[in-house]
């Protein structure tokens, strides 16, 4: 009995020996795990972004999945520096309905199986809503095209563009530049406004009883204001001993705008009174990133004389447009916008009202009319004065000094601006252009893109009113300012006899439906604009634009691929987008409908 005990007893220990062996392998050698709770596991469920719009329905962006799940984003007018670098910031911004709302699913598995017997969805798939944006793609291209025509010629850094619609407070075209890095982007900067400021001190100025027709002495172009030997004398460009109201807008006066502040209004009222139209007001429901440096009050008297006129203050384009709006709209302030909340049909009416800043629309009128004299014979401005007597141009430039890297202002380097609104009596826009980094006056190099931006848009056929056209397109017009450019044949003629264009076609050119480029031309009848029709472009390895065309006109551009086509009317949205790589026999995928 004894033996088989002990026999028993080593035999148990062999076993313990054998089994502790097997663990210490399976754990410190093979590193296998043996009990893995397999019965739940989570997954997710992407949702797809809706897409972005402008205004009028016109497709700004998309995110497209590929092959192998990745999603590449589609900015269908990338050549659009400014509004790539603005959808970026709104594609990147919380728009919860842009998003969506990703899936999260739980499963239930059966030990051993990969089957799962159960499934639940914890949080459910939302697939992101189409969005629509205050943005016109129309005023937007005329906006870019003249920016890049005029920043070389004037030799600035870049430049920014707002145009707003003083009516509603929505942005209809914007532009971001950053003369530090040199590029676009998606933040929107504060900087010294410069005398583009003044007219928010003269309105002021009016609400706290300031009678217009007072003459303020002006010193002669020289004001030192507490008199101590270090203090910076204020100096005015056009130099004068006294000047009234509108004299101070018209020529600028530095001097006169400070001694508003200081000695008229007082400098209380006149910090409230900046406060009252929201200058560097937190935009709680803008899509884009708003930089403010603030605007604070400040002790010394030689600052607060030069903050009424745009120095030692800090606003963004937003700030200065809409102040400017309630002076363009009689006096009262909106929220600006740049995201429609209830879509592409609200685009013309959806507005916030923030509420009535300036009290009586009297005052607009005046302050209206003397910034029309900046812009007549004599005003600061006069050469933006535009050469169809339709316009009633009215506005105020601006030269502000920059400040370098010891807080002093440089010498001949400046942030040249200018706002102003394009019919005094019934402003549709407001625009307000800032070119970076100049040696030369708002007036010379921001007026003339003010100028050639509202010109171009009463010009554009879509956006100009029919009184313009039949009114100051003259007969048998070259019309050389008038793009015909990426129109089809017909729609050219159409646009050509709306205007009175002396339009001819290139007759040597058997090409496809689409004008490519346009020039002057003279023959013994005199001159006329030729317009060149382009090639069905099928040996340029390039996808061309084929949007805005007839399906008809469309398959001609495209003769040389597969064409798949959704809809009915004239092709709004193309993949892959113009100007992409695009080889023999590829697949392009075109949208049209009827409104376009």
């Amino acid at each position: 009995m004894k033996t088989r005990m002990i026999i028993i007893g080593i035999f148990l220990s062999l076993a313990t020996i054998v089994f502790s062996a097997r663990l210490v392998h399976i754990q410190l050698v093979s590193n296998e795990v043996y009990y893995v709770d397999r019965t739940q596991e989570q997954r997710y469920g992407e949702a797809k972004y809706g897409r972005v719009f402008d205004r009028n329905g016109a497709p700004l962006w998309d995110r497209l999945q590929k092959e192998r799940g990745n999603w590449k984003d589609v900015y269908y007018h990338r050549h659009l520096e400014g509004l790539s670098a603005i959808l970026k910031g709104v594609v990147n911004s919380k728009i919860t309905e842009l998003r969506g709302q990703n899936a999260v699913i739980r499963s239930t598995f059966k030990p051993r199986r990969d089957v799962p017997i159960d499934e639940d969805e914890v949080i459910p798939l939302v697939d992101g809503k189409d969005i629509y944006l205050s943005i016109d793609l129309r005023i937007q291209e005329i906006v870019e095209n003249v920016v890049r025509e005029y920043v070389p010629k004037f030799g600035a850094a870049g430049a920014s563009v707002l145009v707003m619609d003083p009516h509603t407070g929505q942005v209809l075209a914007l532009t971001s530049f950053n003369p530090e890095n040199k590029k676009y982007e998606d933040v929107l900067h504060s900087y010294e406004p410069g005398s583009i400021f003044k007219p928010i001190t003269a309105i002021i100025a009016l609400e706290n009883g300031v009678n217009p027709n007072k003459l303020i002495d002006t010193e002669d172009g020289k004001w030192q204001v507490v008199k101590t030997s270090n203090e910076k004398i204020i100096k005015d460009t056009h130099a004068r001993k006294t000047c009234n109201m509108q004299e101070a807008m018209v020529y600028s006066s530095n001097i006169a705008f400070g001694k508003y502040v200081t000695e008229d209004i007082g400098y209380e009222k006149f910090y409230y009174g900046v406060k009252k139209f929201a200058i560097n007001e937190t935009y709680s429901e803008f899509p884009l990133r708003v930089s403010h440096k603030g605007f604070s009050r400040v002790p010394d008297l030689r600052t607060q004389a030069a903050q009424g006129f745009g120095q030692s203050i800090d606003a963004t384009s937003l700030d200065v447009a809409k102040a400017f709006s309630s002076i363009a709209n009689g006096g009262i302030l909106y929220t600006p916008k740049l995201l429609l909340k209830y879509g592409m049909d609200s685009a013309s009416t959806e507005r916030d009202s923030v509420r009535r800043v300036i009290s009586s629309t009297e005052n607009t009128r005046l302050l209206r009319d003397m910034l029309k004299g900046v812009v007549n014979s004599g005003g600061t401005a006069e050469n933006v004065k535009s050469k169809y007597a339709f316009f009633e141009f009215a506005g105020k430039t601006g030269t502000a000094q920059i400040r370098d890297s010891s807080g002093k202002y440089a010498v001949e380097n400046y942030n040249s601006s200018f706002i102003g609104m394009e019919k005094v009596t019934d402003p549709h826009y407001v625009c307000l252009v800032t070119m970076y980094h100049t040696r030369k006056a708002g007036a010379t190099v921001a007026g003339p893109v003010f100028q050639k931006i509202m010109e171009q848009i009463y010009l554009h056929p879509s956006l100009s009113p029919a009184s313009f056209a039949r009114e100051y397109a003259p007969s048998d017009s070259l019309c050389s300012d008038i793009s015909f450019i990426n129109y089809a044949k017909t729609a050219a003629e159409s646009k050509a006899n709306g205007m009175r264009c002396n339009i001819r076609f290139d007759e040597g050119n058997k090409g496809g439906p689409v004008v490519v480029a346009q020039k002057i031309k003279e023959d013994h009848t005199g001159k006329y604009l030729e317009l060149s029709l382009r090639e069905h472009q099928i040996n340029t390895g390039l996808m061309p634009d084929v949007r805005g065309l007839a399906l008809r006109d469309a398959r001609g551009m495209l003769a040389h691929m597969k064409v798949i086509h959704d809809g009915t009317g004239k092709v709004y949205e193309q993949y892959p987008e113009p100007g992409s790589s695009a080889p023999k026999k590829s697949t392009v995928h075109i949208k049209l409908r009827e409104d376009i």
